[in-house]
C-alpha cells in the first residue's frame, strides 16, 4: 500500500522531535502534528522556563516575580526560536499545526486542516501530559495557577500557595521565593517529596523553613473564603488558614490520551496511558508511543528522548529491534541543592530484600575538602549496597551541583560495576566526586573488616543453594559408589534405573517424588516431563506429570512463601509488580496467564508464594495451566517408550515419529492460542 507519509509523529515535544528529526536524517519522510506550540510543554511551560526562573532566582537580580517572568520569558524564547516551523521543516520534517484524530490504523485526521486525512506506514503518539488540578470550594478560577500559566503571569503576585510536594512543586517554590513572593507549601503525604529518600525530605524542608517558605506536610486544602484557604492535618486535629494570591497546583500530571481517536482504532489505554511493549509498540504493532502518554512512563524528558531515540532505531532496523525501557534512570530535583537519585530508593528497596541485605553507606559534603573551601558542605551521598557483592542498588545525593555527579553512578549501575571495582576508580582531587569514592571505599572497608559476620550472612542468605550442592553432591558420590562397588557401567546402570521405574509401581512414587523435589535441586521441569513420556508412555505420563508438577509447584510456592526475599533479586522487580497487580484483581486468571503465556515456571510460583496468592486459587489455575506445555513434552518423551530396554540404541531405532509430529502440531498450536491472548491481553 502507498502512503503519504512513511512515519506520522503526533505531538512535536522533546520526544515527538527526537524521533521526527532522527528518522528525516535517515531519509524518511515524515509528518509532525501539534496542535498547540512547537517544543511542547519542556520549551514552553515545563523544563526551559522553570530552570531559567531557578538560575534567575539564584542570581539575585529580582525582588519581584513580574520582573523576573519578564526575563524568564526572554530567555525561553531564545529556544522557542530553535523551534519553529520554518527550522523544524529545515530539517526535512513537514509539520501540520492541527488537532490529529485516528481514523484507522494507518490514517489520521488533521481537524483544524479543513479535515484533512495523511496516512502513514508508521505512528508515533507523543501527545504528552497535562497537569492535575484539584477542586477546592471556594477557590476561583482566575486564581488558579499551574506550571502552564505561572510562567505568562503579567501581574505581582505577593503570596502563592503551591498545592502538591514533589519537583514541580519544590523548585517553584524555592526560586519563586527567592524573587520576593511570600510562598506557602501544601503537601498531604508526611514527606515533602514523597519519591525520594526520607533524608532528602527532611533536608530540604529544614533549609526551606530557613528561607522562609512555610511548609504544611500531611495537610490538605479543604476550603477558602476571601482568599485565605483553609488546610486542615491528616489526623484533623490541626488546622491553618493561609492568604494568597494565587494558588499553583503540582499535583502531578495526567497523559493527554483523549480525543485523539484511540478508542477508534483500539489502541489498548487507560486513564494512566497508553499500554506498549518492550519496544515502545502498542497493540497495534506500526504505532508506538513514548513519553509521558505512557502507561507508567517516568515523567522526564531525558526519559522521552531516549525512548524516541529507540523508536527510530527500531523503525529503521525492524528485525534488530531492542528495547530501552529497562535503562537506568537518573533524576534530579533542581532546588537551590539539588537531589539527584539512580535506582530505588531504602523503602523501594525493602519491598523485595530484608533489611540485613542492604548495606547503606553516607558521606556528608561536610567532609569533602572542595566543599569546605567553596562554602557548600550542606548535603550528603547515600548509596545502598547489595550484601557481599557490592552492587549498586540505588543512590541519592543532595547538595550543589549533585546532577553533574550522578552520572558516574548511572553508569556504574548500568553496567554493573561493584564497589570493589568503583573504590579503586582514581578522581582527581580536589572534587566533589572524591565522596563517590570514599562511600564505595566505605562499603569494601567494612565487609572485609567484617569476615566473621559476613560469612555468617553468606551461609544464612544461601541457605538453599548450599543444600542444592550438599543434595547434588550426595546423588553424585551415591552414583559413583553404586558404579564401583557393582562394576557396572554408566548405560547400565542407567538402563537397570530406567527398566525399575518404568516397569514397577513403585517407580511411579519415585518419579512423582522427585518431580517434587525438583525446585530444591534445581532440576529442569521440561527435561523431567521428557522423560515421564519416555519412561510411562503418554497417559500414565502426563497422569505423573500433573502430579509431580502440581506437587513441585506447591514446594517451590512454600519456598517463595519462606525464602521470598533471599531468592528475588532487583532485577525479577518487573515480573514480581506484574503479578503483584494482576494476582491482586483476580488471582486464578493472572496465574493460568502466566502458564499459557510460558512464563519462567519456577520463578513465577516463587513470587506467587512471596506474594501469598491465594493457594487453592494458584493450585487449580497451575494444573489447569500446564495442560498445554506438559502435554507437548510428553508426547515427545513417549516417542522413545519402551516397555523394557535392553539398550539406549533400542530407544532410538524404535522410535515412534507418530508422537513428535502430535508434539509439534500441539505446541503449534499452544504458541497460536498464547499469541492470541497475548493480543487480547495488551
Amino acid at each position: 500500500m502507498k502512503y503519504d507519509f512513511d512515519v506520522a509523529v503526533i505531538g512535536a515535544g522533546s520526544g515527538g522531535l527526537t524521533v521526527a528529526f532522527g528518522l528525516a536524517a535517515a531519509g524518511k519522510t515524515v509528518a509532525l502534528i501539534e496542535k498547540g506550540k512547537m517544543g511542547g510543554d519542556c520549551t514552553n511551560y515545563g523544563c526551559i522556563p522553570s530552570k531559567a526562573l531557578i538560575d534567575i532566582a539564584k542570581s539575585g537580580k529580582y525582588k519581584s516575580l513580574k520582573d523576573a517572568l519578564v526575563e524568564v520569558r526572554a530567555r525561553r524564547k531564545i529556544i522557542q526560536d530553535e523551534e519553529t516551523v520554518d527550522k523544524i521543516e529545515g530539517h526535512g520534517v513537514t509539520v501540520f499545526e492541527s488537532r490529529a484524530f485516528f481514523h484507522h490504523e494507518h490514517c489520521i485526521i488533521l481537524e483544524d486542516c479543513k479535515s484533512k486525512e495523511i496516512s502513514a506506514e508508521y505512528i508515533v503518539i507523543a501527545t504528552g501530559s497535562s497537569a492535575m488540578k484539584l477542586n477546592i470550594d471556594g477557590v476561583d478560577k482566575k486564581d488558579i495557577l499551574t506550571n502552564k500559566t505561572i510562567f505568562e503571569q503579567q501581574d505581582e503576585i505577593k503570596k502563592l500557595v503551591i498545592i502538591g510536594g514533589g519537583y514541580i512543586g519544590c523548585e517553584l517554590a524555592e526560586s519563586i521565593s527567592a524573587v520576593g513572593t511570600e510562598v506557602s507549601i501544601i503537601q498531604r503525604n508526611t514527606d515533602l517529596i514523597p519519591a525520594e529518600e526520607a533524608e532528602s525530605s527532611q533536608l530540604i524542608k529544614k533549609i526551606f523553613k530557613k528561607k522562609g517558605i512555610a511548609v504544611y506536610t500531611d495537610f490538605t486544602g479543604k476550603k477558602s473564603k476571601n482568599k485565605s484557604l483553609h488546610i486542615v492535618s491528616g489526623d484533623e486535629k490541626t488546622s491553618h488558614d493561609i492568604q494568597y494570591d494565587k494558588i499553583l497546583f503540582a499535583l502531578g500530571r495526567k497523559p493527554n490520551v483523549i480525543g485523539i481517536g484511540l478508542n477508534q482504532i483500539g489502541i489498548k489505554h487507560d486513564k494512566k496511558g497508553i499500554f506498549v511493549d518492550a519496544y515502545n509498540r502498542t497493540n497495534i504493532k506500526h504505532i508506538f508511543a513514548i513519553g509521558d502518554c505512557v502507561n507508567g512512563n517516568p515523567q522526564f524528558t531525558h526519559w522521552v528522548n531516549n525512548e524516541g531515540r529507540g523508536v527510530v532505531r527500531n523503525i529503521l532496523f525492524p528485525y534488530y529491534k531492542s528495547g530501552v525501557r529497562n535503562k537506568t534512570l537518573p533524576s534530579v530535583l533542581y532546588t537551590h541543592q539539588e537531589i539527584a537519585r539512580v535506582g530505588k530508593t531504602k523503602n523501594e528497596l525493602l519491598e523485595y530484600n530484608s533489611p540485613e541485605d542492604i548495606v547503606t553507606k553516607m558521606q556528608a559534603f561536610e567532609n569533602n575538602d572542595r566543599s569546605k573551601v567553596t562554602n557548600s558542605t550542606q548535603g550528603f551521598i547515600m548509596i545502598h549496597f547489595k550484601r557481599l557483592t557490592g552492587r549498586i542498588l540505588g543512590a541519592t545525593i543532595y547538595g550543589e551541583n549533585a546532577g553533574e555527579m550522578i552520572g558516574q553512578i548511572t553508569l556504574a549501575m548500568d553496567n554493573k560495576i561493584s564497589a570493589y571495582k568503583f573504590s579503586n576508580v582514581i578522581q582527581a582531587y580536589p572534587t566533589k566526586s572524591d565522596l563517590l569514592k570514599r562511600v564505595n571505599t566505605d562499603f569494601v572497608i567494612s565487609t572485609l573488616t567484617n569476615g566473621k559476620e559476613e560469612m555468617k550472612y553468606f551461609f544464612k542468605n544461601n541457605i538453599l543453594q548450599i543444600l542444592t550442592g550438599i543434595i547434588w553432591i550426595a546423588i553424585i558420590t551415591g552414583f559413583f559408589w553404586y558404579k564401583i562397588s557393582t562394576d557396572q557401567s554408566f548405560e547400565e546402570i542407567a538402563l537397570s534405573f530406567y527398566n525399575f521405574v518404568a516397569g514397577n509401581p513403585i517407580g511411579i512414587l519415585i518419579f512423582i517424588i522427585a518431580y517434587t523435589l525438583r525446585p530444591i535441586i534445581l532440576f529442569p521441569a521440561s527435561l523431567m516431563t521428557l522423560m515421564a513420556g519416555a519412561l510411562f508412555g503418554f497417559g500414565i505420563g502426563l497422569a505423573v506429570t500433573l502430579a509431580g508438577a502440581g506437587l513441585s509447584a506447591t514446594t517451590a510456592y512454600v519456598i517463595g512463601l519462606i525464602f521470598g526475599k533471599k531468592i528475588l533479586s532487583p532485577d525479577d522487580s518487573g515480573i514480581l509488580g506484574k503479578l503483584q497487580t494482576e494476582t491482586s484483581k483476580n488471582p486464578f486468571t493472572s496465574v493460568l496467564m502466566t502458564r499459557i503465556l510460558f512464563l519462567p515456571y519456577d520463578l513465577t510460583n516463587y513470587i506467587c508464594g512471596f506474594l501469598k496468592v491465594p493457594y487453592v486459587k494458584y493450585i487449580l489455575a497451575t494444573l489447569v495451566g500446564i495442560i498445554p506445555g506438559s502435554s507437548v513434552f510428553v508426547l515427545a518423551g513417549s516417542a522413545f517408550y519402551n516397555k523394557e530396554l535392553t539398550s539406549f540404541s533400542q530407544a532410538f531405532e524404535n522410535v515412534n515419529s507418530m508422537y513428535i509430529y502430535i508434539a509439534a502440531g500441539v505446541f503449534l498450536l499452544t504458541l497460536i492460542v498464547a499469541k492470541v491472548i497475548r493480543k487480547y491481553q495488551k
